[in-house]
């Protein structure tokens, strides 16, 4: 599950709102609000996180504890299904994770 900053949240519902009025007052919306919504944006951007950086380093950081820490293979198990359920691990990190 994914969960959006009410920055991020209230941007998509703005432009949304905007884009399926479409005609002069949007037009004449979007020209007034263009400030706020590129700001608005570049927060979005500076805050932004890929996804795929912080898989790869929770991948690393946990096979490395793991390594250091060795845990019965059920439990072990258990911790990367439940980090898979939660959708922080996909299958393929969480099965790099146990080797």
């Amino acid at each position: 599950m994914r969960t959006l900053n009410s920055l991020t949240q209230n941007l998509i519902e703005s432009l949304t709102q905007l884009l399926e009025q479409p005609g002069e007052d949007a037009l004449q919306t979007l020209e007034v609000c263009a400030p706020v919504l590129i700001e608005e944006l570049q927060q979005v951007l500076i805050r932004a996180v890929d996804r795929r950086d912080i898989e790869s380093q929770l991948q690393t950081a946990l096979a490395n504890w793991l390594r250091q820490h060795p845990q019965p293979e059920n439990a072990e198990s258990a911790l990367l299904e439940a980090l898979r359920k939660q959708a922080l691990l996909s299958s393929k990190s969480a099965a790099e994770a146990q080797s």
